[in-house]
């Protein structure tokens, strides 16, 4: 008998202890239920005030920005001309308009514009129309306007700063209320560079003596000869429609090596029978700051050069033109100003000018042609080619070499200008590509 009560008592405590168990199992899922509950409405919180701030963004676009134009200072300038004023106005109030600074002068806009489409379409996928509806050049090609044809790319191009173009060319992308006004305001800017910065500016060129009606590619092909630029600004006149240079430009190389070949060849380079004028800005002026004809100082060096007749002799504008093809290498290597067209009449100056250039090549690897073209001797003809040399190598490599190494020496006392040069045309004989 007393062994049946104690195995009741035994499973009785065996069962309390279940239920015990049993209700703690309950009671720690309804707490874990709880707090699942308490994270969930913390995200939905947090969720909420994310898309409260996509909204506020949002709003930018819905204001009426066609009568902010209206009332833009940018209107009220008197420097300014007034169709770069009505013109500057949009792009400051427009809200799909995004600035674009720092492009390559030989960077066409179907490139830069097929470039942002892709960026925009990788920064947010969900994106499925163009993202760009428009790109123009600004007052200089070295800067671009994008119209944006959605609030959405526009909002994935803000987040954008500095990116990488191609050749390892970093562009700078903003919007347009903050660049016009540092290029409005030198002054304020200015004020604002570091000492870094200033020392910066101790390695950017004037380059003075430049014939009026050169472009700024034209222009480029003298400078490049010497190393890439990251900085490049042919001085305009704007007061009219038809921006026209004032024969004086600044820029700036990518390397200090750059910056000294430059300086000691292209000082008194002659061109035709007068010469150029190159030196440091030593913290640029603030008149030299200012765009669009604003302030700038009087082209002392071009104005006597762009008079001159022989300057616009077909030869010589030949001579001073690079297509955009002459800035992709290439295994063909042309050299300019290294020799007269009275040089090349004489069979032994011809044949010394060839041994010379053959000589001076091979150390950069194995020519497969060297081409001179030269003028008729009966007929005293000469075709716009006349004064070109041409050396083709069996690879690539070797001409690169050879163009960056033998830019900006000196042949005869004349400084040698180098460029790329299409391989096709080349072959096909066609040495008179004008850009």
């Amino acid at each position: 008998m007393n062994q049946e009560v104690e195995n009741k008592e035994v499973k009785d405590q065996k069962d309390q202890i279940e239920q015990e168990s049993d209700d703690n199992e309950k009671n720690d899922k309804k707490e874990q239920t709880l707090q699942q509950e308490q994270k969930k409405k913390k995200k939905k919180n947090k969720k909420k005030k994310k898309w409260g701030e996509e909204e506020e963004i949002m709003t930018d676009f819905d204001d009426d920005w066609q009568n902010k134009v209206k009332m833009s200072k940018i209107l009220q300038d008197p420097d300014l001309p007034q169709h770069i004023k009505e013109k500057y106005a949009i792009y400051e109030n427009n809200p799909y308009m995004m600035i674009v600074s720092n492009v390559p002068l030989n960077v066409q806009l179907k490139e830069l514009e097929e470039y942002f489409n892709t960026l925009i379409t990788s920064l947010d996928p969900k994106i499925t129309e163009r993202p760009i509806k428009a790109i123009e050049y600004g007052a200089t090609k070295s800067w671009v306007v994008l119209e944006c044809s959605s609030k959405e790319a526009k909002r994935a191009l803000v987040t954008q700063d500095q990116v990488q173009f191609v050749n390892n060319c970093k562009i700078k992308v903003e919007k347009p209320r903050k660049f016009l006004e540092r290029i409005l305001n030198p002054q304020a800017k200015e004020g604002e560079l570091s000492a870094e910065q200033k020392q910066e500016d101790n390695t950017r060129l004037y380059l003075g003596g430049l014939p009026t009606y050169l472009r700024d590619e034209d222009v480029m092909k003298l400078i490049q000869s010497f190393g890439t630029t990251k900085y490049f600004n042919l001085v305009k006149d704007t007061t009219s429609n038809t921006e026209i240079s004032k024969g004086y430009c600044f820029f700036e190389y990518e390397k200090t090596v750059s910056t000294a070949k430059a300086l000691k060849a292209l000082n008194n380079l002659q061109i035709g029978d007068k010469k150029l004028k190159i030196c440091k800005v030593q913290g640029e002026p603030q008149q030299n700051k200012k765009i669009n004809g604003r302030d700038q100082p009087s082209n002392y060096a071009g104005s006597f050069l762009a008079s001159c007749d022989l300057l616009r002799l077909p030869q010589v504008q030949q001579m001073l033109t690079i297509p955009q093809s002459a800035l992709i290498p290439s295994k063909v290597v042309q050299f300019l100003n290294m020799c007269s067209i009275e040089d090349l009449y004489e069979d032994d100056l011809y044949e010394e000018l060839m041994e010379d250039i053959r000589s001076e090549c091979i150390r950069f690897g194995q020519i497969e042609k060297i081409e001179i073209p030269r003028p008729d001797k009966e007929s005293g003809f000469c075709n716009p080619a006349v004064g070109k040399i041409f050396v083709k190598f069996y690879y690539q490599i070797p001409a690169k070499k050879a163009k960056f190494h033998l830019a900006g020496r000196t042949y005869n006392k004349r400084t040698v200008i180098t460029s790329f040069y299409p391989e096709e045309q080349f072959d096909y004989k066609d040495y008179l590509i004008n850009g």
